[in-house]
């Protein structure tokens, strides 16, 4: 599963010039029982190690004169291992980066240049990918994507019908507002006496069942900022935007589904083990909708249960949900052997081949363009994934999303993850209101924002 934790990741810098020109070799040119070696880093585990390990296979297929050296590193010591493989002075050939570290690498000099590998090999980038796919800065191409998460509404069919609740829309750019969010919710949850936050004597203390819960963490709170056309910061990335009046009030509507509208668990409540699966709690019938990422979406497919399934609640009535994409980078000194891997993973399509023959599901969406426009690759893919969940994610990406904000946003992680997200931690304890928490923000990081890559 990809990590959604935004982790401060220290490049050693001062070795950055030495990469520059090819100053240093990479690891790929080496030679393995006859074939030719391209190095491949990427901290994926369980799952997504045996789709790489399935990509691999598929990709040394189609060339029998390479041989991929691959290293799956845990994403905890991840971090420290690139670092210390890039100042080696042998670098990577093909390495994951988190998706708000590849343009910052790119402009650093760290790694290549994709696009001359592009052009050379025939394909236009920006026909080849969707747009939420490419890491570019200017004309520089650092990365494209393997494969998208992103954010939508899951929904219990049966809870919503039993209360007597209309689903969401089908049409993503048109869901339901945050208010008809709010009502659904109060509908689906009870108390052990089967009374609703709409009942007089509801005992929120004794809840049996809950309409839904606090979507705290940055990949969801982005997104609905999103909706209510308000943001962390403006386009620029010269002036906060989430302290806002717009902001403001969409920070204090998600606290208030636990601390006033009585529809969601505390967060000292959902800390404990007995949320640590909203899949499951939805299942079981003790959770009605939740906020949460396609890549939550394999929990429901191997137990065979047909969730429902469609774009994030507006605060603006508009449909806006937001991309999570990946991306494999080449190393200084990398040449045509290692860009052949980095193109071959970032086809989704081979993805859908991989997955075929190894029978590992798949966890990302395409950011590939063919798989959405090609009718037998769209089948293709489809036929591997699932019908539902391939339509309305899909039609979420290409109608009605942007691209996170952690891409673009210079020094994404000192705003986000180590200033902005402990003062938010406030809001939805209730120790402070939106209004009180978020303003002094401007003061705390007058200074600190640095524009954006772009």
């Amino acid at each position: 599963m990809k990590r959604f934790i935004v982790t401060v990741f220290v490049l050693v810098l001062g070795c950055a010039p030495a990469f520059a020109g090819g100053g240093k070799q990479s690891q790929s040119g080496g030679v393995a029982g006859g074939k030719k070696t391209v190095s491949f880093y990427t901290w994926w585990a369980d799952a997504e190690r045996a789709m790489g390990e399935a990509l691999v296979a598929e990709f040394e297929k189609a060339n029998p004169n390479l041989k991929v050296e691959q290293n799956y590193v845990a994403y905890n010591d991840y971090h420290s291992k690139i670092n210390t493989v890039m100042a080696s002075g042998v670098p990577a050939d093909v390495f994951q980066l988190n998706e708000f570290l590849i343009k910052e690498w790119g402009n650093k000099d760290v790694i290549q240049d994709q696009r001359p590998y592009y052009l050379a090999a025939g394909i236009n980038p920006e026909e080849f990918s969707l747009s939420s796919g490419t890491f570019s800065t200017g004309q520089k191409l650092w990365a494209i994507s393997y494969g998208v998460t992103t954010i939508a509404l899951f929904y219990n069919r049966d809870m919503l019908k039993e209360a007597g609740i209309t689903p969401p829309p089908e049409d993503v750019t048109k869901p339901w507002t945050w208010d008809q969010y709010v009502a659904a919710a109060k509908k689906l949850t009870k108390d052990a006496n089967g009374r609703t936050p709409n009942d007089a004597g509801f005992n929120y203390d004794n809840l049996i069942q809950y309409g839904t819960v606090m979507p705290t963490s940055w990949i969801y709170v982005l997104p609905l900022l999103y909706t209510g056309n308000s943001s962390v910061a403006n386009s620029a990335g010269t002036a906060l935007e989430i302290t806002s009046p717009a902001g403001i009030r969409i920070i204090q509507s998600i606290a208030n589904l636990a601390l006033v509208d009585k529809v969601a668990p505390t967060v000292a409540m959902t800390n404990t083990n007995a949320f640590s699966s909203l899949p499951t709690m939805l299942m079981n019938g003790q959770l009605g909708m939740f906020i949460g990422g396609t890549f939550q979406f394999p929990d429901f497919k191997n137990e065979g249960y047909d969730v429902g399934i469609a774009q994030i609640p507006s605060f603006s009535g508009r449909g806006d949900s937001m991309t999570l994409p990946g991306g494999f980078v080449l190393g200084k000194g990398a040449g045509n052997d290692a860009f052949s891997l980095a193109h071959f993973i970032s086809n989704y399509n081979n993805w859908v081949t991989a997955s075929k023959s190894s029978k590992v599901a798949l966890t990302q969406l395409p950011d590939t363009r063919s798989t959405y426009t090609d009718p037998a690759l769209n089948a293709a893919w489809i036929a591997q994934f699932d019908a539902n969940l391939a339509k309305v994610a899909g039609d979420i990406i290409q109608k009605a999303c942007r691209p996170s904000e952690s891409i673009n946003l210079k020094n994404f992680s000192e705003i986000m993850d180590q200033t902005i997200a402990p003062v938010l931690d406030k809001v939805w304890l209730g120790s402070e209101t939106a209004q009180q928490a978020l303003p002094p923000l401007n003061q705390v990081l007058q200074g600190k924002l640095q524009g954006v890559w772009d």
